[in-house]
């Protein structure tokens, strides 16, 4: 999603301070923000998107461009976020807490949640195969659409190593996928 001609109106009322401006930003870019966290393995996600939108609204006297200018800084600003979190995570132990709302469900949307479980379970396995770099490289290259060259000042690396990056994220997902197919009762059977 994109503000598209309406971007320069919203950023300069934001950057004047209004509430309107900053929520509008927030539906826009959140929930691509908050997925490329969620999909690099983030514990607490809501959070980091909390830290990341503070540093933005902090942040925005001192930057310039376009809206694809500024979408590349938001998850440049989510991944530094990111790190932030994997560090103060290695430094202190997690204790899982239960949600509230895990006590009643009714059944048919907890199956439906279970096929959605699944699926992102699934997806999670097999992207967890990838090095955190070229996880990363993928989801902002494949499931946020950003250029060679957007991804790599997000994640602080030249073109090249972009390129690399996802090739070999690219290979190694063709590997992994390619050595979990199980062929069917019929499968490769001579006819």
């Amino acid at each position: 999603m994109t503000l598209g001609v309406r971007f320069d109106p919203v950023l300069s009322a934001a950057s004047e301070g209004a509430d309107w401006a900053w929520a509008e930003l927030y539906r826009d870019i959140a929930p691509s923000l908050l997925s490329f966290l969620r999909s690099q393995g983030c514990l607490e996600p809501e959070d980091c998107l909390g830290e990341t939108f503070v540093h933005l609204v902090r942040g925005l006297p001192n930057f310039s461009g376009g809206e694809a200018e500024f979408r590349a800084w938001a998850f440049t600003v989510a991944r530094s976020r990111l790190v932030d979190a994997w560090r103060s995570a290695g430094r202190r132990p997690s204790v899982p807490m239960a949600d509230p709302e895990d006590a009643y469900v009714p059944r048919h949307v907890a199956d439906a949640a279970d096929q959605g479980l699944l699926a992102r379970s699934a997806v999670e396995e097999v992207l967890s195969t990838l090095t955190a770099d070229q996880r990363m490289v993928l989801v902002l290259r494949v499931v946020q659409q950003f250029s060679v060259e957007e991804t790599a000042r997000i994640i602080g690396k030249s073109e090249g190593s972009v390129k690399l990056l996802q090739h070999r994220a690219l290979a190694s997902l063709r590997r992994t996928l390619a050595s979990r197919a199980q062929p069917g009762p019929l499968e490769g059977v001579p006819g």
